[in-house]
């Protein structure tokens, strides 16, 4: 599922990014387990959306590496939310 590029008020640009593919991946998750939720698959179905949703979460295990959560600390800094906690 591609959808538009949206701007995030997020200042570094490859962080922006990133949250973006992050939603995208997380949508795609959620319309995989809903799907699965369906009474009247069959197994060939339920076969397909679990291979998507194995996909899916190999790509998040590796889209949320170290540097990820490096940038999202970054910007936490740059927003002064650590002194505030």
């Amino acid at each position: 599922m591609q959808l538009t590029e949206k701007k995030i008020n997020i200042k570094n640009h490859t962080l922006n990014h990133l949250i973006i593919e992050l939603k995208e991946e997380c949508q795609t998750v959620i319309s995989l387990i809903n799907q699965l939720e369906l009474s009247n698959l069959t197994n060939n179905q339920k076969g397909d959306i679990l291979a998507e949703l194995l996909a899916s979460t190999i790509h998040l295990n590796s889209h949320c590496d170290k540097d990820l959560q490096e940038l999202i600390s970054d910007e936490l800094e740059s927003v002064d939310y650590i002194d505030r906690i």
